[in-house]
């Protein structure tokens, strides 16, 4: 169990197959009723939701097993209608948090009780993982990638890990176990396998 900073709050749950990590953006296309209706209700009360990644069937050994324990609060920076009838929104991660149980309303839509988890506090210096963070860097300077504006903190092990966990061609089952690694260490070790996978 990772340690946590924070007191329980309900919120709502948005299970999907894909994910996203604190600071980086995620554009999304919702169309089901429950979820238009809890896009509503944050942008009306100015709170957030929890995106959570969901868990492939071989691995749910319970209904209540359906997606992964820890998953990111997000909020909503940007709607607008799409051209092709459905509300888009981008989120953005952040924090890391744990959902400690969940109840389902009558439309379907999870609520849970998250508490936002304490960061790796484990400080990794840059000598020691120079690949890292040249090729955020490259990959931070490029003209698409700066439109984001991501607030990229070049001195936190944490942000390094998670904003080129973000932008690397990965897949979720990767980005989650970076999401929920303890160590800084951990992250930047499994960043540099990854990098030699890329050829990077």
């Amino acid at each position: 169990m990772q340690e946590i900073i924070s007191t329980p709050k309900e919120t709502a749950l948005f299970p999907l197959s894909i994910n996203v990590l604190p600071g980086a953006y995620l554009p999304l296309q919702i169309f089901e009723p429950r979820y238009i209706d809890m896009v509503k209700d944050c942008l009306g009360k100015e709170k957030g939701f929890c995106v959570v990644l969901m868990k492939e069937e071989k691995e749910i050994p319970t209904l209540k097993a359906q997606h992964s324990a820890t998953g990111t609060y997000v909020e909503v920076v940007d709607f607008n209608q799409l051209e092709n009838g459905l509300l888009g929104i981008t989120v953005q991660g952040k924090y890391r948090a744990q959902i400690l149980d969940r109840r389902e309303q009558e439309d379907g839509l999870l609520l849970g009780n998250i508490v936002q988890s304490k960061e790796a506090e484990d400080v990794c210096e840059e000598a020691d993982y120079e690949n890292i963070w040249r090729v955020l860097r490259e990959i931070s300077e490029h003209p698409e990638i700066k439109k984001l504006e991501l607030e990229i903190d070049f001195s936190s092990s944490s942000s390094v890990a998670y904003n080129l966990a973000s932008l690397l061609p990965i897949s979720p089952l990767d980005k989650q176990l970076i999401l929920e690694s303890s160590s800084n260490k951990t992250r930047l070790e499994s960043l540099q396998e990854i990098l030699k996978k890329l050829g990077g």
